[in-house]
């Protein structure tokens, strides 16, 4: 009976050290940790690391776009990754404070990703605008999955006259490539495409909000994926002493239908982002992605 209890004892440490998440890539766009510099990605249109002019936060990170008219940026890693499960982790600021004539001063636009994608190199770009820096191009993004975070208002939901009613952040999922389609016009979880799922942002994370995303400071963002599941979520958590209510909050799940595309691609991680007529600034301060997906929560350390 003993030996029962051993045998059972020891499968059970196995089960928990099989489902233990390994850092797959960890990255400091801040350059405080010499550890973890990003010597493993390409910046690409209008990403690049910057200095910080928004008064707070690190020194130095990597800005998507940031705040012009006209941009498209993004980042990826140079590996590239084949994962059955994943949680992709964003250190996030997103600011808006328009520069250059004509500019809205009122309205942000256009939004970034959180990005897996089969880019045929880690140069490309995809369309820049509501494309968010990665739809629009299939002959250099052909296939992708995303979580999308959107702050146009002409892509809301609700509100889309103006920005006004504060209705203009919004997230959504893309499942992508060149059946389904890599334009954000828009598909369905049966049949894939993108900007997919979307749900309106609460009150809370809105202009005016007791929270919001934009000009609320920084955020962690936190993509889950399973491939066998074939499901998505997104949570979203506060990092400094304004914002710090949020504490792993779901803003967005879904199903892919049997039909959608597969996304069991090797691929890249990374950031991508635009803007077109309106602007907004895409701040990211680091990336960390573990496999398999864990639970809303703090980024694992190695060996949790």
């Amino acid at each position: 009976m003993h030996r029962g209890r051993f045998i059972f004892a020891a499968a059970l440490a196995l089960t928990t050290v099989s489902a233990q998440a390994a850092i797959v890539s960890s990255t400091d766009f801040t350059l405080q940790d010499a550890t973890r510099l990003p010597t493993k990605w390409e910046m690409n249109g209008t990403a690049g690391l910057k200095l910080n002019r928004l008064g707070s936060g690190p020194a130095v990170f990597l800005g998507v776009v940031d705040n012009k008219t006209g941009q498209t940026g993004t980042a990826w890693t140079n590996d590239t990754f084949k994962l059955d499960s994943f949680s992709m982790f964003a250190d996030i600021n997103v600011d808006f404070h328009p520069r250059g004539p004509g500019v809205s001063a009122t309205c942000p636009a256009d939004g970034f990703t959180l990005a897996f994608g089969a880019p045929t190199d880690q140069f490309q770009l995809g369309g820049g605008g509501g494309s968010l820096g990665i739809y629009g191009n299939a002959d250099a993004v052909p296939q992708f999955i995303a979580f999308e975070v959107n702050t146009w208002y002409g892509q809301a939901i609700e509100g889309t006259d103006d920005c006004a009613t504060h209705k203009n952040v919004t997230f959504a999922f893309a499942n992508a490539n060149s059946d389904s389609g890599t334009d954000r016009a828009g598909g369905d979880a049966d049949s894939g495409g993108g900007k997919i799922g979307q749900v309106t942002a609460a009150d809370a994370l809105q202009t005016g909000g007791a929270t919001p995303l934009i000009n609320g400071g920084w955020f962690r963002y936190q993509w889950n994926v399973d491939v066998a599941a074939k499901t998505m979520s997104a949570y979203l958590t506060g990092l400094d002493d304004a914002n710090k209510a949020v504490q792993n909050l779901k803003v967005a799940e879904i199903k892919w239908g049997a039909a959608s595309p597969k996304f069991d691609f090797t691929g890249r991680f990374g950031i991508t982002g635009g803007t077109g007529g309106g602007t907004d600034g895409v701040n990211v301060a680091q990336v960390v992605v573990v496999s398999p997906a864990v639970a809303a929560g703090p980024i694992p350390t190695a060996g949790e």
